[in-house]
């Protein structure tokens, strides 16, 4: 990949780009696992992986990313201090990270479209 030499922030954009299916999937897999029952290594899994999400995607001005991670990272948080999920908290958990894909492909195409 060739970085757009305007941007020196380009690559950087490239590279979380191109990590966010990784982060996606570890995601889901543990919300697959919550879904049947609680794990507290998964719940570690999908909050700190959400947590990272929102953090370096703000820092990224992706706003639409950040806004969906914050929200898994609150539930993750959620269910590490609780020690269990809820049905509904799973449901919703569910939808914002459909929404995230989303967020995530929207994003793909603007960094792929700025090469």
């Amino acid at each position: 990949m060739t970085a757009n030499p305007n941007d020196p922030l380009a690559e950087l954009r490239h590279e979380f780009a191109a990590g966010l299916a990784d982060r996606l999937g570890v995601m889901q897999r543990a919300l697959a696992v919550l879904r049947d029952r609680y794990d507290p290594a998964e719940v570690e899994a999908f909050y700190y992986k959400a947590h990272s999400l929102k953090g370096t995607a703000a820092s990224f001005g992706a706003d639409d990313l950040a806004e969906e991670a914050a929200m898994l990272a609150d539930l993750g948080r959620v269910w590490m201090d609780r020690g269990g999920v809820r049905a509904e908290e799973v449901a919703d958990a569910a939808a914002a990270l459909e929404r995230l894909e989303t967020a995530v492909r929207a994003y793909r195409e603007l960094v792929e479209g700025s090469a």
